[in-house]
């Protein structure tokens, strides 16, 4: 009789738990449909929920010595403060995106996505000193990390270190890759538009035209430009800085 006691409770548990993650992928996918209306209060509401039965089911695989979906589970939970976080910040709320980034790194203080978000997150609040440090932290991880390359240079850029912020760029430049995704783990790297070609490397370009362009070196510059135009033709900050050059370049061939 115990044996079949402890046989429906164990079939039962399992219909629980597969009742709470049903539940919370629902939430989830729910989440992601706000997230693209920019419904981002009902979104966070979903998110919010998807996170509470996750870590219920975590809690219980754990329980039950069932590690490796625990650990699965896990995951789903830090995709989940992952996609709140991008919330807050499409938002303005970088304050509230910041301490679910930072809860996320608590989970996995090995991720260097999380880490690189925080750097972002800290350049977004003008925290410049701060930014820096957790961007060459990321990259001491992954130097090859072309987003954590290119945020580096903007903030050496804002402190004024303007040799410094090239390197970086071209950096960024040297380990710009085309994307690859992996399901179902959920980063909100901040890319471009033009990603789908090479990860940030039109803007990385644009930046050290821009640098080379305020020290003066028209030639570099509009080499510059042109190679992040090729990337992104309708670049239109670029455009503009790039005719800005050749006015120059020309006017100083007349005075020649």
């Amino acid at each position: 009789m115990e044996l079949f006691e402890k046989f429906f409770a164990k079939n039962s548990l399992k219909k629980d738990i597969k009742k709470i993650h049903g539940d919370a992928l629902q939430a989830y996918n729910r989440g992601y449909i706000f997230l693209k209306m920019q419904m981002f209060e009902d979104c966070l509401d979903a998110y919010d929920e998807a996170e509470k039965l996750w870590e219920k089911e975590t809690d219980i695989l754990i329980s039950q010595g069932d590690l490796e979906a625990a650990k699965r589970s896990k995951i789903s939970v830090f995709n989940a403060l992952s996609c709140k976080s991008y919330a807050n910040y499409m938002m303005g709320r970088y304050d509230i995106s910041l301490k679910l980034i930072e809860k996320m790194l608590e989970k996995d203080p090995e991720v260097p996505e999380s880490l690189f978000l925080k750097g972002f997150m800290l350049y977004m609040s003008q925290r410049y000193e701060e930014a820096l440090v957790c961007l060459e932290n990321v990259l001491i991880k992954r130097k090859e990390f072309s987003e954590a390359w290119y945020y580096k240079g903007n903030v050496l850029r804002e402190l004024g270190n303007y040799d410094a912020a090239i390197e970086a760029f071209e950096r960024s430049i040297e380990h710009s890759q085309p994307l690859s995704y992996q399901f179902p783990r959920f980063t909100w790297i901040p890319l471009t538009s033009s990603s789908n070609i090479k990860m940030d490397s039109s803007e990385a370009w644009y930046c050290k035209g821009e640098i080379l362009f305020r020290q003066n070196k028209y030639k570099e510059a509009l080499e510059a430009f042109n190679r992040a135009l090729d990337i992104k033709p309708a670049f239109e900050d670029a455009i503009k800085l790039r005719n800005i050059v050749l006015h120059e370049l020309g006017k100083n061939s007349i005075i020649k």
